[in-house]
């Protein structure tokens, strides 16, 4: 009982430790605006009574369409009791573009660097309100304003601003940097594996295409990174970085399609590949506020490409075609997902975030699944490849050098520990005039129910194999003479009844010779093979349809 008390106690601390965990302040709402620039505009003093009164997070565009150059935010806070004697942190979501922060007319930091050397910074971002800040207006209200530079598309405070305990606003922080960091690595890796399989396997060159299309993919992803971001930005503009791994993504896309679906190249592919290679190169010239601009004709001509090659290979899928089905989810399962993140840009859609924190967007879902439809088609893929190379496809029996293995692992068996081992050789007779009259897809049909017959009268521990053309083999582990002859009865009388029917009406019926070696104790496989090839050969020459068996030991002819 005490037991059970204390553990009932454990569970509720953390709950009630929680509990007591002061919420941060959210300065969702009104807010002060201008437009302009001036140092005077962080002082608390600075009269802002004039100033637009505008809601946030929002993008500045809504209220200013059209707007560039610097705004300013302004709005007063009143602390709690809670926030007295602990440090008091301000964490501010995604911010267009390069930004500072003032608290009581002190710059408590910022991200980004502003004209002449404009740098964006528009990650997340979470800053120490300093004492000193803090002590010019220790009775409050406090002043929080906010200064922002956008040279493009979207500005101002499109995330929202939260007050609280530093501390505690660094333990929620969104999980967003891990979440994408452990995607894009997942990714990567992804695409490692599939690229040492290419260079093992080059005939496999979807594995080749994946690769190249998750390499794209983590680049492109990585830039929603804060960390990433940063670390860019002196450098290159992580938007341009994103719209270059789409548009060298586009091509791999393409071509994996094609080669896991089957398609053939068509004129709307070769301007799919040539649209995404201009993209490429307009990313990489084009001034940001151009390449801002038009992002909704790049986002409309990305969807259309998707689809277009979606649309095909979803017809694809109604063929006969191995793993069409999965491959065809997952395909669309991404094109949807990117469509949807597409979309959301230009439409009030609810943001996957907000359901899923710590995921920037459903590209990385749809994405995901795409992966393990992919994956789970490669394999079955291989695995059917690796099953092709032991059976014969058409008759579902091993192939010939299965039978050999099989044949020189069963005789070192009984070299080693005695027994028996017999082998069938089988010969359809006149198998060449089934095709002349009736074409070789009644042929096929016959060689397949052929082989059903043998599987059905071999035992579980045989190996029944096509050994090339019209001919079959029987191995039969741990049997004499008389099993082989036994297994062959069987056969021949099944096949008599056989009755395979042809287009025109009418039906085909087959015979067929068989000869059987058995052998004991010191068995050669070469040896065995050439006694019941001759015995076969024997068959057919004493006018087919019979079956001829030869002991290797006492070589003697046995007739029936």
């Amino acid at each position: 009982m005490i037991a059970r008390l204390l553990f009932a106690i454990l569970l509720a601390i953390p709950g009630a430790l929680a509990a007591a965990e002061p919420e941060p302040l959210r300065l969702d709402g009104s807010w002060r605006w201008s437009r302009g620039d001036s140092a005077a505009w962080a002082a608390p003093a600075h009269p802002d009574a004039g100033w637009a009164l505008v809601e946030a997070p929002a993008e500045w565009e809504r209220f200013a369409p059209g707007y560039d150059g610097f705004g300013w935010y302004r709005r007063e806070v009143r602390l709690p009791a809670t926030l007295a004697d602990g440090p008091v942190g301000v964490q501010l979501g995604t911010v267009g573009d390069a930004f500072e922060i003032f608290w009581n007319g002190v710059r408590v930091g910022g991200s980004g660097r502003m004209p002449p050397e404009f740098v964006e910074g528009v990650a997340p971002t979470l800053l120490l309100v300093p004492d000193s800040a803090l002590a010019r207006r220790p009775s409050g209200p406090h002043l929080v304003a906010v200064r922002v530079y956008n040279a493009y598309a979207y500005g101002g405070l499109m995330g929202g601003v939260r007050v609280g305990r530093y501390d505690l606003l660094a333990q929620r922080r969104s999980p967003r940097d891990v979440v994408i960091g452990g995607l894009v690595s997942f990714f990567l890796a992804i695409g490692i594996y599939h690229l040492a399989f290419f260079f093992r396997r080059r005939s496999a060159r979807e594995n080749l295409y994946f690769a190249l299309l998750c390499a794209a993919v983590s680049v492109y992803g990585a830039t929603f990174s804060g960390a990433v971001k940063t670390l860019l930005a002196p450098h290159v503009n992580s938007y341009r970085v994103g719209l270059w791994a789409m548009a060298a993504g586009m091509p791999a896309f393409v071509a994996l399609a094609h080669r896991l679906f089957g398609l053939r190249l068509t004129r709307r592919d070769m301007v799919l590949t040539g649209a995404a290679t201009a993209g490429f190169v307009l990313v990489g010239s084009l001034p940001l506020p151009s390449l801002a601009s038009m992002a909704l004709w790049v986002d409309l001509t990305l969807m259309a490409g998707l689809f277009v090659v979606v649309g095909r290979a979803c017809r694809s899928t109604s063929r006969r075609q191995p793993h069409g089905r999965i491959l065809g989810v997952g395909t669309v399962s991404f094109a949807v997902a990117v469509t949807y993140d597409l979309l959301s840009e230009h439409v009030e859609w609810v943001p996957v975030a907000r359901v899923l924190p710590g995921v920037p967007s459903l590209f990385w879902i749809g994405f995901l699944v795409f992966v393990v439809c992919v994956g789970i088609a490669t394999a079955g893929k291989w695995a059917l490849t690796e099953a092709t190379a032991l059976v014969d496809p058409l008759t579902e029996l091993s192939r010939r050098h299965v039978l050999d293995e099989a044949l020189r692992r069963e005789c070192e068996r009984v070299r080693r520990t005695g027994g028996s081992v017999a082998l069938v050789m089988i010969d359809l007779d006149h198998f060449k005039q089934v095709n002349d009259r009736h074409g070789h897809g009644a042929g096929d049909v016959v060689l397949a129910r052929v082989g059903r017959l043998l599987r059905s009268c071999a035992r579980n521990i045989d190996t029944p194999a096509r050994f090339g053309g019209e001919e079959f083999a029987v191995l039969l582990c741990d049997s004499g003479l008389e099993g082989a002859k036994s297994l062959t009865e069987r056969f021949r009388r099944h096949l008599a009844e056989l009755r395979v029917p042809v287009s025109g009406g009418g039906t085909i019926t087959v015979t067929a010779s068989v000869g059987i070696a058995a052998g004991t104790e010191v068995v050669d496989p070469d040896a065995l093979l050439e006694a019941a090839d001759q015995a076969l050969y024997r068959a057919k020459s004493a006018g087919r349809d019979r079956t001829l068996a030869v002991h290797l030991d006492s070589e003697k002819l046995a007739a029936r």
